[in-house]
């Protein structure tokens, strides 16, 4: 309980925590949006005061503005222009007119900027302005300006002159008919000192002064918005050249002061009230019975109640009651789903029957029982069901999954007690099979599997049949020894050999099974380890090409080459019917193809500088037929190299237009048109099609070795049809495997003239063959 009495005094220590801690952020969020409010009110206030100022000054400069246009469109005004009146510049130009438009002087200036005339007054007096004053020339540069010479347009400008700050206003001068030509300028100037400001303060209610704008002044120009107290002054021209600064508004201090302890002894009340209600409250509604619950946990953890987890206790119906309603309910349910979790979890969902993982687990136990009991035999059959595919691409997938639900409940009638059955994926079953009559015993159970699985089903009006491979692999290597004589295999091992059974049952022919051996792992061990050699030869290009002349009976003469490849190999040379086999399952057959093909064409300079009709038979693999890039690199590997297209001859056997001989068709037709020559090897050996060979632009039949050898035994009908055959085509026929003179004798009787064989000569490396070409 001291535990439980520490929680709860940590759970109240917190809330009290959380509470002053929700305090003093309310407090500090509080406090920052009043000192806030009160800053954005100043800057408010701020910014008022500069836009009241800021647009009685513009409001001034354009009466000032309109002023000046109505004395300069007038035809006195042009007519001084053109004659100078002083009696004009008199009456119109008074101290007391000025002083109403306080303006302190007025001056006409031609359109050359040049001085005409000018008024002003200083202590009551009448004085005319220098040309050289720094107002003049102010006035000068104002209508001088490009942008207002082009408009010729009436304007104000702020401009800082001799240290004081002055607004020009100006007018282009011309008659007071429409369309009169302009004949100069009229600029009033007024100058924003203390005395000219003082109504305009008093109009706006701000005091407020105007400055020069300096370089450093625009630099902080940022700074200044941000205070709302200074702002940059525009006239006609866009910014001008003076500032205008108000004085700020009384701070608020007091207020904030006021305001901030207000928010104080607020926060700190509320703070108080909340912490003791929410203690009180959440101690006896919620702490009190959750200590009832860890002290039940806790007695349950010991061993020292015998309380069920259902007996959580139930006093009312508020939150915490529908807890352990809830609780008491989902330890129900937790008990349930496990116990479907551990049969779902061994179980195949579509056949129900067992998965891998049962099947591991029982080979476990067997496999233990049977390192007790040696007379025991424990078996795994592997089933594969021959030719599944075709029901699921035929009939759907739907009928696939009948048939293997329906071989299920088969094998599960078929079994004992003492055996299991599974499914492992696919179309493929696991069995284990326990007895002890050894071999004889599993051989009779297996013939009932495949019995049992034969029957034919019956599908919507389908009838289904099918056979399945069996593989047998028994735990014990060696069932027949005596106890302890032989060694256990372990699960993963058991579960291969019935695999390997099983692919040589599935080479055996349908509905076979097959017993593992050590043979089989060696077959397999060899075969992975020539796949690895074979990849290494690859990759040091270690293979070599030998090539085989065939004759022209006619001549004698050497007609062409065929290129074979030959890997040498542990002192000797790897047969082909070894690893080209291999090169085709593994994909290597394109690299290996490519490999010759470049073999060939740095060999055939050689062969041509001993005769330029000599010709090459390159053989291509049904991959490198598919490959879409195959005519593409062909052609640039011989062209590269500078030779005739034709000086390559490529061979291919009936099985490389098995497969989408469309596209097969379209790079035959490729390879054709780009000047290559093209051989069919083994004619009639295949499912050889008449019009197939009508349409592809072969030139030349390969006479199978098999057909030569049914010469010997006087049966010459096929080979003869082949070769009349190709005659009838326009083809020629090479005849392949001579080894005897008089199969070569009968073949030129038949009319077959291009012979190849042992009989006349043997495939030879390049050096070799060079020397038997010389020797010829």
């Amino acid at each position: 309980m001291l535990n439980v009495r520490s929680l709860r005094l940590k759970t109240l220590g917190i809330l009290v925590l959380l509470l002053c801690l929700v305090g003093t952020a309310s407090f500090g969020t509080s406090a920052w949006l009043l000192v806030a409010s009160l800053s954005e009110f100043e800057q408010t206030v701020a910014t008022e005061r500069l836009a009241r100022v800021e647009s009685a000054l513009y409001q001034d400069a354009e009466a000032r503005v309109r002023l000046t246009v109505d004395y300069a469109v007038w035809d006195d005004a042009a007519r001084h222009l053109f004659q100078y009146d002083e009696q004009f510049l008199r009456s119109n130009f008074t101290f007391q007119s000025m002083g109403n438009a306080q303006t302190s002087s007025a001056v006409f200036l031609t359109t050359a900027g040049k001085l005409h005339s000018s008024v002003g007054f200083r202590a009551g007096q009448r004085i005319s302005l220098a040309e050289s004053s720094g107002l003049i020339e102010s006035m000068r540069a104002l209508v001088l300006n490009p942008v207002l010479v082009q408009k010729a347009v009436a304007g104000n400008a702020m401009r800082w002159i001799d240290g004081r700050p002055f607004l020009l206003v100006f007018s282009p001068v011309r008659g007071a008919e429409d369309g009169s030509p302009q004949v100069g300028w009229l600029v009033m100037a007024h100058a924003f000192d203390l005395d000219n400001l003082r109504e305009l303060v008093q109009t706006t209610g701000a005091s407020f002064e105007i400055l020069q704008a300096r370089a450093e002044a625009s630099k902080g120009a940022d700074l200044a918005l941000q205070a709302n107290l200074n702002k940059r002054l525009s006239d006609t021209f866009g910014p001008s050249d003076l500032v205008l600064r108000i004085d700020p508004p009384p701070p608020l201090d007091s207020q904030r002061r006021t305001g901030l302890l207000l928010l104080l002894s607020n926060t700190l009340l509320l703070v108080l009230l909340a912490a003791g209600a929410a203690v009180f409250l959440l101690d006896r509604l919620i702490l009190k019975r959750l200590a009832l619950f860890a002290s039940m946990a806790l007695r349950q953890r010991r061993g020292e109640s015998n309380a069920t987890p259902q007996a959580w206790p139930v006093q009312g119906r508020d939150e915490l009651d529908q807890l352990a309603l809830a609780l008491n309910g989902m330890m129900d349910n937790l008990g349930a789903a496990r116990a479907d979790l551990e049969r779902d979890v061994r179980t195949d969902a579509l056949t129900g029957l067992g998965n891998r993982r049962l099947l591991y687990e029982q080979l476990d136990h067997l496999m233990g029982q049977q390192g007790r009991h040696s007379e025991l035999t424990v078996a795994v059959l592997l089933v594969d069901l021959d030719d599944f595919k075709l029901i699921n691409d035929s009939l759907g997938h739907e009928a696939g999954n009948y048939l293997l639900q329906q071989i299920a409940r088969t094998l599960e009638q078929l079994v004992r007690a003492s055996d299991v059955v599974t499914r492992l994926g696919g179309d493929e079953f696991a069995l284990i099979y326990v007895a002890e009559n050894g071999e004889l015993g599993v051989q009779q159970f297996v013939r009932r599997v495949q019995q049992a699985i034969a029957l034919p089903l019956d599908y919507q009006g389908s009838v289904l049949t099918v056979t399945g491979s069996v593989g047998i692999a028994f735990a014990n290597l060696d069932p027949g020894k005596e106890k302890g004589a032989g060694a256990t295999l372990d699960k993963d091992n058991l579960l291969r050999n019935a695999d390997l059974a099983m692919y040589a049952a599935k080479k055996a022919g349908k509905g076979r099974y097959s017993f593992f051996a050590d043979a089989m792992l060696g077959d397999v061990q060899q075969r992975m380890q020539l796949e690895q050699r074979l990849r290494e030869c690859l990759r040091l290009d270690q293979l070599e090409v030998w090539f085989q002349p065939i004759i022209d009976v006619r001549s004698g003469e050497v007609a062409m080459f065929e290129a074979l490849a030959r890997w040498p190999l542990d002192g000797g040379y790897c047969s082909p019917e070894r690893f080209i086999p291999v090169a085709e399952e593994t994909g290597m057959i394109t690299e290996l193809g490519a490999a010759v093909a470049r073999k060939v064409i740095e060999a055939l300079p050689s062969l041509l500088a001993v005769s330029q009709a000599h010709v090459v038979n390159v053989n291509l693999s049904p991959k490198q037929l598919m490959n879409k890039q195959l005519v593409a690199q062909m052609c640039d590997l011989i062209d590269a190299a500078g030779l005739l297209r034709s000086s390559i001859h490529f061979e291919l056997t009936e099985s490389a237009l098995a497969h989408n001989a469309d596209f097969a068709k379209q790079q035959l037709d490729a390879l054709a048109e780009a000047g290559f020559h093209l051989h069919l090897d083994d004619f009639g050996t295949g499912y050889s099609s008449l019009h197939r060979l009508q349409s592809l632009p072969f030139s030349t039949l390969k006479l199978d070795r098999s057909f030569v050898l049914m010469l010997g035994e006087g049966d010459e009908r096929i080979s003869k049809a082949i070769i009349l055959l190709a005659e009838q085509l326009g083809m020629s026929v090479i005849a392949e495997g001579i080894e005897t003179a008089e199969q070569q004798a009968r073949l030129q009787a038949l009319g077959c003239h291009l012979i190849q064989g042992y009989l006349n000569a043997r495939p030879m490396p390049l050096a070799q063959l060079l020397l038997w070409l010389e020797q010829r």
